[in-house]
């Protein structure tokens, strides 16, 4: 990519600080989790054959010339950020600090567009589009596997934890849960600046890391405050 990566470049140095701040009140880190391998059914154009894919990603290459690296992060990210979505669909009810339920509404106004930019790009580049940029519940509370894993994903365990808390426990394990899941988005976005080439992938990806960045240092903040 060019020179307008410097932004993540520069993010890439400060993550490590960025995420030792939070370290102590941070969880253990979570198993890398990631969507479901069950076969779904891709929508085929007008006069054309549904495809049966399995899994998020067995779909059609990217179009000659498109990245691959940039079609992978796009992809995964679809399916990350629908994760993020599902916690907070599950978490909502639960909450019962307003700065707890506040940043849990600005996280699902966020990232919701975002769905709809990267879905747009995949598009584009003739690149296969995860069932959950359509349903963001798309396997929601199923086991996962697959060859390939995610950074910060959410086990079922951890989900199904999530769901049966109550009271103050529901809001610092919402915060504890969705600090890992955006520390993980970070890292995928270092990866693909490392890797990738499209300015647009790159640009998406500063947006993300930049807001989900700032968005861990108030989930802190918030956690360090309501821990007895």
């Amino acid at each position: 990519m060019t020179g307008s990566r410097s932004p993540v470049a520069a993010l890439a140095l400060a993550l490590p600080l960025v995420l030792a701040a939070c370290d102590a009140a941070a969880p253990a880190a979570t198993p890398p989790v990631v969507s479901p391998t069950a076969p779904v059914l891709q929508p085929g154009r007008p006069g054309e054959p549904n495809a049966s894919l399995t899994g998020t990603l067995a779909a059609p290459a990217p179009a000659k010339g498109t990245d691959p690296d940039d079609a992978r992060f796009m992809q995964d990210m679809v399916v990350h950020h629908a994760q993020a979505l599902q916690m907070v669909s599950v978490a909502k009810p639960l909450l019962t600090d307003p700065q707890v339920t506040a940043i849990a509404a600005r996280i699902e106004d966020a990232q919701k567009p975002e769905i709809g930019a990267m879905t747009a790009w995949l598009k584009d580049h003739g690149a296969a589009v995860p069932p959950q940029s359509a349903n963001p519940m798309f396997g929601a509370g199923a086991g996962h596997e697959s060859h390939r894993s995610m950074p910060g994903m959410a086990t079922p365990a951890q989900m199904r934890e999530l769901g049966a808390a109550r009271g103050v426990r529901a809001d610092l394990l919402f915060l504890s849960l969705m600090t890992a899941h955006h520390r993980g988005a970070i890292s995928m976005v270092v990866e693909q600046h490392r890797t990738g080439t499209d300015d647009r992938a790159g640009e998406l990806g500063d947006d993300i890391a930049a807001t989900q960045s700032a968005e861990i240092t108030h989930m802190a903040a918030m956690r360090a405050r309501l821990q007895p």
